[in-house]
This record gives C-alpha cells, sequence and structure tokens, in this order.
C-alpha cells in the first residue's frame, strides 16, 4: 500500500536530514501507526494543524470516493470547515475533479472566478514549468 511506502520514505527523509526526533514523534500517528485502524473517537480535527492533518488522511484512508470522504470529514465535528477544505483538497487529487459531487460544484459562492483562477493557474505552470526538489 502507498501509505506504507509513503511513511518509510518520510522517516528516511525526515532522518537524513538531521530533523530532530522530538520534531518527528510529533507525527507519529501518521508515520509509525496505522492511523486508518483508529477508531473514529480517537480523530481529533480541531483548529491545531497537525490534527487536521491526521483527521484528513484518516478521511482518506477509511472512504473510497471523494464524496464519502469530504463527509467523513466534516462530520467529526470541531473544526469542520478546515478539516472538510484540506480533505477535499486531498480527496480531488486523489479521486479527480470527475468525481466530485456535481450539485456540490453548482452551489459554489463565485465558481465562475474559482474556474477562471484554475485555469490561468494552468496556463502560468504550462508556461513557466518548476521542476519539484
Amino acid at each position: 500500500m502507498i501509505y506504507k511506502n509513503l511513511q518509510t520514505e518520510i522517516i528516511n527523509y525526515l532522518i537524513s536530514i538531521s530533523i530532530n526526533p522530538k520534531e518527528i514523534a510529533l507525527f507519529d500517528h501518521l508515520l509509525k501507526g496505522n492511523i486508518h485502524e483508529l477508531p473514529e473517537n480517537e480523530i481529533s480535527s480541531s483548529e491545531y494543524v497537525l490534527h487536521t492533518l491526521e483527521a484528513s488522511i484518516w478521511c482518506l484512508l477509511t472512504t473510497d470516493n471523494y464524496k464519502e470522504s469530504v463527509l467523513k470529514a466534516v462530520n467529526l465535528g470541531e473544526d469542520t470547515d478546515t478539516t472538510g477544505a484540506v480533505t477535499g483538497g486531498l480527496a480531488g487529487l486523489l479521486y479527480g475533479f470527475e468525481n466530485i459531487p456535481q450539485h456540490w460544484i453548482k452551489q459554489l459562492a463565485r465558481k465562475d472566478d474559482i474556474v477562471d483562477l484554475a485555469k490561468r493557474v494552468v496556463t502560468f505552470l504550462q508556461h513557466y514549468p518548476h521542476p519539484v526538489q
């Protein structure tokens, strides 16, 4: 599973660049455990950025489509808008734009502005590609 490979790669990378082990330990739920096996009552979706990340990854790993991932995120409670937004962004990357419920897209405030901005970002990246390092 890609999650297991990612855990190994990230830990090895953080160690190779001499990140303090105490800082790496903050990510133990994500990097050393099986976060997807935790019950919902052990997932916090508070405004703390690490909680948001853990909750979003948990939602992605415990569902199999865009809609379920996002609904699960907002139903966790606490900081629902942030957790929903992060999960929605990651789920969009994972499942693709075409798998976002169309009735959700139609209800977006300033949808035309968002689409225009996305097109301009794509055009910019096509003209000024930056290699990932």
